[in-house]
């Protein structure tokens, strides 16, 4: 009863906070998250590159998240470097966190790219949903510097806190089992749960294969978070206006089906946290080829996460 409550009044501000932050995604989204401006700004060109665990390319892309956190932004976002060691790869998991809380809401995306194909990029796998997360990061930034009454203002209390996770070692270093694979979100989790942050997440929110040139839908695959997959299917629909939109919250087929796609949400939901995995499904045709590079992504669609993930987090955290 609560639940359905706060959707209602999630609903009932989507139009006016879109008209509040329009004007910040305006003026922000094309420098941000651009294929063709190269500027000191651009979130999503960094990411055009291998990114494999423990190389010198993968060191390069956690110096540039950590000084856009550190450098870029006003506020303080407490950093948590999670490092370990694992059948002779380096692997390094970061945190990021605006304002602690009772409970979280968390963002995650991986960073890591495959060992094969030799030089695969992985635009959508997942270096998109990288740039969106520093991109949604950037906002909440502005709003709590200049913009604070747009939102609760116990929101630096005690109540919903953030964290936004880069994974490090999603992908299998040979080949894809339960045990060779995600290797970062597995020590992650395991760390929380002994630290008992695990019982405190509110909705574990994981972001892959996005930014595709096609048109490929991203259906709700789990029980528990229909009802957020639905908020943000709203949100879709305000700022797409109908057109090419990815989530469709009456198309049950894969909910019905139960969880299905392994990814870095899996020890997490397996520990009984909520979980939003936004994943298209088919996968994009380019999905572990040489293909998946920065020439097949689509910017339009990239930017239009970003502003959704945007919207989404503002009414969570205002919920």
């Amino acid at each position: 009863m609560m639940l359905g409550l706060v959707i209602l009044l999630w609903i009932s501000v989507v139009f006016a906070e879109n008209l509040n932050f329009c004007a910040y995604h305006r003026d922000n989204l094309r420098r941000s998250l651009s294929l063709g401006s190269p500027g000191p700004d651009n979130l999503l060109l960094p990411f055009n590159g291998t990114r494999i665990p423990g190389s010198q390319e993968s060191i390069d892309i956690q110096i540039f998240i950590k000084e856009f956190f550190g450098e870029k932004l006003s506020n303080d976002w407490s950093l948590e470097v999670d490092s370990f060691e694992e059948k002779g790869y380096n692997f390094t998991n970061l945190v990021f966190t605006p304002f602690n809380g009772d409970t979280f809401l968390v963002l995650a995306a991986h960073y890591d790219t495959k060992i094969e194909p030799k030089g695969f990029i992985g635009a959508t796998d997942s270096g998109a949903s990288c740039a969106i997360l520093l991109y949604v990061a950037k906002f909440l930034d502005q709003i709590l510097t200049s913009d604070r009454d747009l939102l609760n203002p116990w929101l630096l209390g005690s109540n919903v806190g953030l964290k936004i996770v880069f994974f490090d070692g999603e992908e299998a270093l040979e080949y894809w089992t339960a045990e060779d694979s995600i290797y970062g979100s597995k020590h992650l989790a395991e760390k929380w749960k002994n630290q008992g942050l695990l019982d405190r997440i509110d909705l574990f929110v994981l972001l892959d294969l996005l930014g595709s040139q096609e048109q490929l839908p991203v259906h709700s695959y789990h029980r528990s978070s229909h009802a957020y997959y639905e908020v943000l299917s709203d949100i879709e629909r305000v700022i797409a206006k109908g057109r090419d939109r990815s989530l469709n919250p009456s198309e049950l087929q894969y909910l019905m089906k139960g969880p299905f796609l392994d990814d870095d949400h899996r020890p997490f939901y397996e520990a009984g946290v909520s979980v939003l995995h936004l994943i298209p499904f088919p996968f994009p045709s380019v999905w572990h080829k040489l293909e998946d590079n920065f020439e097949n992504l689509d910017e339009t669609k990239i930017q239009r996460w970003a502003v959704m993930m945007s919207e989404f987090v503002v009414k969570f955290v205002n919920s």
